[in-house]
């Protein structure tokens, strides 16, 4: 990095798994996740510091160094109080990110990025897995899909829009920490419901309950973006249903090229 001194650096590498996932042991999550949520963190922030000094730094931090929050918009104000691997992880990140900003004149910004879904989320995340299944199954290719809650409620929002949002932040005159959130509150149910009626389906005889796939208790957090729309002018560009809709057309794409070219 100190041969090519980059105007804009985005840190957005993660640790972390999917609800439904299978967990590792504490102390091998907390070391990988330390390496990359903190110590990584650390290191782009020296490297800008002594080497680099007009480089302005990104850091993806999340909505889970919040707790629970029930209906109530969390804000930048509200107490941080990480209680998973993941989140005590990335709140160090943003930790290291404020030390530089005030003892060593970082421009680092921290975005607190609630849920962000887009047709690249990995196939075991929640989002994909819904939307993977509606296509699967109208194409005759499964019969069931199997959930842990249908009830949870998410602040979720659009990949693109969050991005957008990133780049915002490095383009603004001072540094800040950012809550980046729709504030909109939304259900499984509701996702499924929209997902499987984007291909013709109704989805209740196709989904089935199951609590025991949970590995990690379901928590709930809407966030409140407006000191980022203030200071910045963002505001997100599509709404809940067209991301789910747009999700399924990519779907839809995906699986009509792999029948026409089927791996070898």
């Amino acid at each position: 990095m100190c041969d090519y001194r980059p105007d804009e650096i985005y840190l957005l590498a993660a640790c972390h798994h999917s609800a439904e996932a299978s967990v590792e042991s504490d102390d091998e999550l907390f070391e990988k996740s330390h390496a990359v949520h903190t110590t990584a963190t650390v290191h782009f922030l020296e490297t800008i510091s002594v080497h680099t000094p007009n480089s302005r730094l990104f850091f993806a931090s999340s909505s889970h160094i919040f707790p629970d929050g029930g209906l109530d918009l969390l804000d930048e104000s509200t107490p941080k109080i990480p209680d998973s691997i993941y989140a005590i992880t990335k709140y160090g990140g943003m930790l290291a990110c404020r030390y530089y900003r005030e003892r060593r004149d970082v421009f680092a910004s921290c975005g607190i990025l609630f849920n962000h879904e887009s047709s690249l989320r990995a196939p075991h995340f929640l989002s994909r897995k819904i939307v993977t299944s509606a296509v699967r199954i109208a194409g005759g290719m499964d019969y069931v899909l199997e959930l842990g809650n249908l009830d949870a409620v998410v602040d979720w929002g659009y990949a693109p829009d969050y991005v957008q949002a990133m780049w915002l932040m490095l383009q603004a005159e001072v540094p800040g920490d950012y809550v980046v959130a729709t504030g909109i509150p939304h259900t499984v149910r509701e996702f499924v419901e929209i997902a499987f009626r984007c291909v013709g389906l109704d989805y209740r005889p196709y989904v089935s309950v199951r609590p025991g796939l949970l590995t990690k208790s379901v928590e709930t957090r809407l966030g409140n973006s407006g000191e980022l729309r203030r200071r910045t002018g963002w505001s997100p560009s599509t709404d809940f249903e067209k991301m789910i809709e747009g999700m399924v057309r990519h779907e839809l794409f995906t699986q009509c090229m792999l029948k026409e070219d089927p791996p070898q």
